[in-house]
């Protein structure tokens, strides 16, 4: 019994543990944020506050109960010795941790053996949801808004209070009459509760007992007193009582909603745009398109230097051309830097360290390689062999060489049926859409032209197949022809026939080019303007919480003008009192009892504060209602502004794929005139080097736009979709299919 007794008082005394509270605390708050899912829509995913183990976010120690963290050393110093007194000792008294972030956290990115990740745009949004700082923080906004809300709510509950007062006093010396030895202990028992209306209930049981040692007396008394209080006029009615509770509630709903609108946005952000995992691979495709022209500046520079050495080309022409190669060096270096800069941005969004070495799944840029692998290292082997043959002018090899190189030449000529058959194969697969019906938004000459360059490029495959067949006789030919005599016409032959090849390789590059550009498409986005606009009033959650804001000021005004009234309070008080010189706590006596009720007034003659907040709460509904419109405004605004950017930029890809087509052509012409003859036959004006860098630049101006405009319809188009609040994400914080086949739920 005494133990049962001492336990009772040592938890009345500190109360229960920590984990108790907190786990008090998340009883009463995650179903809050549940129930405020009652649509799709207002989904917010994972709830629970505490990372999984495999975050970097994890923290693997006692959560009520954490150790010290490692601290700055100098200021340590002053939590040692605050103001230069000793500092508390308890610091270490649960441990000290040996660092910040959890230990093992990088086992669940998965690397690879060499400790580089591998990111693909789900992966990306799969480490973000788990390690990114700027999810947690807003999913802690959540749970500290319901958790407030418990507060509100608690307010209105029984409230239990538990209260004692022990005091001993001595008083005097030797003993009576002169000396007093009295213990004293008052408790007090009871309950407070708020009534929705505004009136408040206190009911308070309190003993007192009075021991006096000298002499040996005891003295014990109750008391039960019943207060309640209620107002008639100003703070009356539930209206203004419940404000709070009901303010709390509502915002708990805004919370929720705003969470659900960033998820969305975060998804975005991490998987297309600002920043995101599309803008890495677009800083890729520029490194790719910039290498791809120091690739060709770097193979024209030594076919140059071949031609200066043998007089077919100019000092100028030659320093033109070194000065330009070095130019798409810078390029390739600036990208590279641009390239890595973004990325280790994107790794801080995502939550790495950025020292973290990822490599990026670059399967969405497979539709931008517009040559084929084989095809662009046998134009590279044959280039090679070119600038080979064009260093033995002025000692023609010897017979046996020639033979060799005329047999190396037919092997290459060998191998460009199969580029050809490739290049074909592509030119089919597009024609299969050019006989589509027309598409909402089509440019009816742009499908003129794609018709008429579909059977261009077939008419071409027939005509290079041709010249091929003739290229090759003319090469057994001339293989038969060598003697010693003929080296040197040989030797021109050889020459003439690599420049022949080479030009038919180039009409087999430039056709497959535009084959594959014309194979990049963008998504369909088909809406008329009036569903877009009425679908997003509809859904925009962001839109739904100011209209709710809205009807907070509108509440808030007849609140504030309550407080206008007279103070009219009805009080109702009972107090049941025991016979002092009784020994029984319980023994109440009527003798010992006190009842009253009564009425308290306090007129309206001081208002001034009041006054002031209800002439603000006026102009605060009045400013609310402004932002609705403006909100409202701005949402068919951003509609808007998406659609006509989705026409702009839709219109703008057509010209960068034109672009591209005509670069890749003007380089081709450009090629075909320097490979065309000897220096000779050239004119002392002739522009062919200008017009050949013009058309490298212009080749890769266009490559970098295509992919650009690609990669900002795609932005745009996910835009459109935040803004409509067509987006919705399943419970892993991932969006539906429909997102990537461009149709738009909104019908």
């Amino acid at each position: 019994m005494h133990g049962r007794l001492l336990l009772v008082v040592a938890v009345l005394l500190c109360g229960c543990t920590r984990a108790h509270y907190r786990n008090s605390a998340d009883r009463e708050t995650y179903p809050i944020i549940a129930e405020r899912q009652v649509l799709p829509a207002y989904d917010i995913g994972r709830m629970l506050l505490e990372p999984p183990p495999e975050s970097r976010l994890y923290d693997p120690y006692n959560p009520d109960r954490p150790p010290k963290p490692p601290d700055d050393p100098v200021a340590a110093m002053y939590m040692a010795r605050p103001g230069g007194m000793k500092g508390a000792h308890i610091w270490e008294r649960d441990g000290l941790a040996g660092s910040i972030e959890p230990d093992g956290w990088k086992l669940a990115l998965d690397l690879d053996k060499n400790g580089v990740l591998r990111l693909d745009q789900n992966k990306a949004v799969e480490i973000a949801l788990l390690d990114s700082r700027e999810y947690q923080d807003a999913l802690d906004a959540v749970y500290l808004s319901a958790l407030a809300l418990t507060l509100n709510r608690y307010e209105f509950d029984l409230r239990w209070f538990l209260r004692n007062n022990t005091t001993f006093t001595h008083f005097g010396t030797g003993g009576l009459p002169t000396e007093t030895n009295t213990l004293e202990s008052v408790s007090n028992l009871g309950f407070t509760r708020s009534l929705a209306a505004g009136g408040q209930l206190v009911v308070d049981f309190a003993n007192s007992l009075v021991y006096e040692y000298v002499g040996g007396t005891s003295q014990v008394s109750s008391n039960l007193a019943i207060t309640l209080a209620q107002p008639l006029l100003r703070n009356f009615g539930r209206y203004v009582r419940l404000e709070d509770l009901t303010q709390a509630e509502r915002n708990v709903l805004y919370a929720v909603r705003d969470f659900a609108r960033f998820r969305k946005k975060f998804w975005a952000d991490t998987a297309v745009q600002n920043g995101g995992y599309l803008d890495l691979l677009l800083a890729l495709q520029t490194l790719r398109n910039n290498e791809a022209n120091y690739k060709r500046q770097e193979e024209t520079y030594r076919l140059y230097n071949e031609l200066f050495r043998t007089g077919r080309a100019s000092a100028v022409e030659f320093d033109q051309f070194f000065q330009s190669w070095q130019s798409a060096k810078l390029n390739v270096i600036d990208s590279e830097a641009a390239l890595e800069s973004a990325s280790d941005s994107f790794k801080l969004r995502l939550g790495l360290p950025p020292r973290l070495p990822v490599t990026l799944d670059d399967a969405l840029l497979s539709q931008f390689v517009l040559v084929d692998a084989d095809t662009d290292k046998l134009r590279d082997r044959l280039n090679a062999f070119q600038r080979e043959r064009l260093k033995e002018l002025g000692q023609p090899p010897a017979v046996k060489e020639l033979e060799g190189h005329f047999a190396a030449l037919r092997k290459f000529a060998d191998e460009i049926p199969h580029a050809l058959d490739k290049a074909v194969g592509d030119v089919k697969k597009w024609g299969e859409r050019v006989g589509r019906p027309a598409r909402p938004g089509d440019d009816p000459e742009y499908r003129e032209r794609e018709r008429e360059t579909y059977q261009r490029l077939l008419q071409q495959a027939k005509d290079i197949e041709a010249d091929l067949k003739k290229i090759v006789d003319a090469i057994e030919l001339h293989k038969k022809g060598i003697t010693e005599k003929t080296r040197k016409e040989a030797w021109e032959a050889l020459t003439q026939d690599t420049q022949n090849l080479l030009k038919q390789l180039d009409s087999v590059v430039t056709m497959q080019t535009e084959a594959r550009a014309y194979l990049i498409e963008l998504p369909e986005v088909s809406v008329a303007e009036a569903e877009a606009l009425s679908f997003a009033k509809e859904n925009r959650l962001d839109l739904q919480n100011q209209l709710g804001i809205v009807t907070d000021a509108w509440r808030k005004v007849k609140v504030a003008a309550n407080a206008l009234h007279a103070d009219v309070n009805v009080i109702a008080e009972a107090n049941l009192g025991t016979d002092p010189d009784g020994k029984n706590p319980l023994a109440f006596s009527a003798q010992a009892s006190r009842y009253a009720v009564g009425l308290r007034f306090d007129g309206p003659l001081n208002r001034q504060a009041e006054r002031n907040a209800y002439r603000a709460s006026l102009i605060v509904y009045q400013k609310a209602r402004r932002d609705y419109m403006e909100l409202s405004d701005q949402v068919e605004l951003q509609i808007r502004q998406d659609l006509r950017q989705l026409r702009r930029l839709r219109f703008g890809f057509e010209i960068s794929r034109q672009q591209l087509l005509s670069a890749a052509r003007q380089f081709e012409s450009a090629r075909l005139i320097l490979l065309g003859g000897p220096r000779e036959k050239r004119t002392a004006n002739d522009t062919t080097t200008l017009n050949l860098l013009q058309a490298l630049q212009s080749l890769l101006d266009a490559r970098n736009r295509l992919v650009a405009s690609y990669v900002q319809f795609e932005q745009q188009r996910i835009q459109l979709l935040l803004d409509l609040e067509a987006l919705q994400l399943d419970q892993r914080g991932f969006p539906d299919a429909s997102y990537r086949n461009g149709q738009l739920p909104i019908r």
